[in-house]
């Protein structure tokens, strides 16, 4: 995946796209309207193009621009602002978190807290390249059924940077197991306690915690929304899509939610030593 555009006609589609979507007959007259001498045969050349590069999708006809380019763009523009800019300025941003800081954002809807927290995972990945493994922990691994094409594609960009994925879930019902034919029990692990962890924290089933080097990432969804994931959990023993529908729609609901980043050296080492002893950490 490339990440800039060609110049020229290349970067005046993307410039064309930036509102939104685009039918292609609509976005040569927009080109056109640019004062862009374009034909209809160049422009389907050069969006062939950008789709080779992953940076636009062309589907019926109509022509978007890629999100997962967009994040490795934001991605880019992130980083090389830290480069650049005096510490001072952006001392809001989680990356420039000392031992024992912490930082708190709050959503309102559990969605864009995993949208956002997706970007956060993609930016340390990128910021710590001498990662070699994330932890995760839930009471149920509900992202693999609610928002599996985000998961599965976050599982195949940690493994291509040999990271792996070691998740342990709080429960073994029949849905924990079939989540687990996604895990390839090497790069990808997964593990089913007996009982959820945490019990003494209140609403200790909402809890969703990463690991990943000295950072401890931890979500803390609604209540309401909890208690809809473990009966959605104890009442399903597969999977079709009405019921994937229904679990989509409980995730979906607007409800705040927060997600707290702190860099804890000694809070993170004593949390993987809970989990590390599930996994097998043999060649790759």
């Amino acid at each position: 995946m490339s990440l800039f555009p060609p110049l020229g006609l290349g970067e005046a589609i993307i410039f064309e796209l930036r509102q939104g979507p685009r039918e292609m007959n609509d976005l040569i007259k927009a080109l056109h309207a640019r004062g862009q001498r374009v034909t209809k045969q160049g422009v389907y050349k050069a969006v062939r193009g950008l789709r080779g590069q992953e940076i636009v999708f062309l589907q019926a006809g109509e022509v978007s621009l890629s999100l997962r380019w967009l994040e490795r763009l934001e991605n880019f523009v992130s980083l090389t602002q830290r480069s650049y800019v005096d510490s001072s300025v952006g001392a809001g941003h989680f990356l420039n978190l000392t031992d024992g800081e912490r930082i708190l954002y709050t959503f309102k809807n559990p969605v864009s807290l995993d949208a956002f927290w997706n970007h956060v995972l993609y930016l340390l990945f990128e910021a710590m390249p001498e990662l070699d493994r994330w932890y995760a922990y839930a009471s149920h691994c509900w992202f693999m059924l609610a928002r599996g094409k985000e998961e599965r594609a976050l599982y195949r960009f940690m493994n291509k940077r040999d990271v792996r994925v070691l998740y342990t879930v709080g429960h073994q019902t029949p849905l924990d197991h079939l989540v687990a034919s996604h895990f390839d029990g090497r790069m990808t692990q997964y593990h089913m306690l007996e009982r959820p962890l945490f019990s003494e924290r209140r609403n200790h089933l909402g809890l969703v915690i990463n690991l990943l080097g000295d950072f401890v990432i931890q979500a803390e969804y609604d209540k309401k929304m909890t208690e809809a994931i473990e009966s959605f959990y104890k009442k399903h023993r597969a999977v079709d899509a009405e019921n994937l529908r229904e679990l989509e729609a409980i995730v979906s609901t607007p409800t705040r939610t927060k997600l707290m980043i702190t860099r804890n050296k000694s809070k993170a080492r004593k949390l993987v030593r809970l989990f590390e002893k599930h996994f097998y950490f043999g060649d790759k």
